[in-house]
């Protein structure tokens, strides 16, 4: 075999593996991303009292639904930065909203553990398709949908927000929002 036709089945063999390898990073980094909706989806969730609430319960502020688990690391690691942001942008019209993938007795004591300011609704059977309805086909958690006081989504991201990150989001909606009343 001629070092010309050598070098050529070469060529081609490192092509093609270099395809297939791009192919196959392409697949899974594409698993992680996510579209955000269209339009909002309500739902009926029971919070740790057992009182049911629903999108409609926060018309009119800036809501960051947030589904979570207390068995996700990622999640544990920005519920801090969630409790303080609500402390701070609650008079703004913030309203973070937790949807906990996760037995109503580990909530409980989380919540307590952390003193979490802002509700935490528990999933039921609908849950994952609700998750799937804001863009989270894949079910990864934490995923965030950041939905406008307008009612619209503004933004949805699988993984754990960074401070930055989410109060450069956060921060154009607020300035739009009606403060919160008390």
């Amino acid at each position: 075999m001629s070092r010309r036709l050598k070098f050529a089945l070469w060529a081609v063999l490192i092509g093609l593996g270099a395809a297939m390898l791009g192919f196959g990073v392409a697949r899974f980094v594409n698993v992680l991303s996510v579209a955000a909706p269209a339009a909002t989806t309500d739902f009926a969730l029971r919070d740790l009292a057992g009182k049911t609430h629903s999108l409609a319960d926060w018309r009119g502020k800036v809501v960051l639904l947030n589904f979570w688990a207390t068995w996700c690391p990622p999640c544990r690691r920005e519920i801090p930065l969630f409790i303080d942001l609500q402390r701070q942008y609650e008079q703004q019209g913030l309203q973070i909203v937790g949807i906990s993938l996760d037995s109503p007795e580990a909530v409980a004591r989380y919540w307590q553990e952390m003193r979490i300011n802002y509700p935490l609704l528990i999933a039921d059977e609908t849950s994952y398709e609700l998750m799937a309805a804001y863009g989270n086909r894949q079910g990864g958690l934490p995923y965030s949908v950041l939905i406008g006081a307008d009612g619209k989504v503004a933004d949805v991201k699988i993984g754990a927000y960074h401070r930055e990150e989410l109060e450069a989001l956060l921060k154009p909606h607020l300035s739009a929002s009606k403060p919160a009343s008390r």
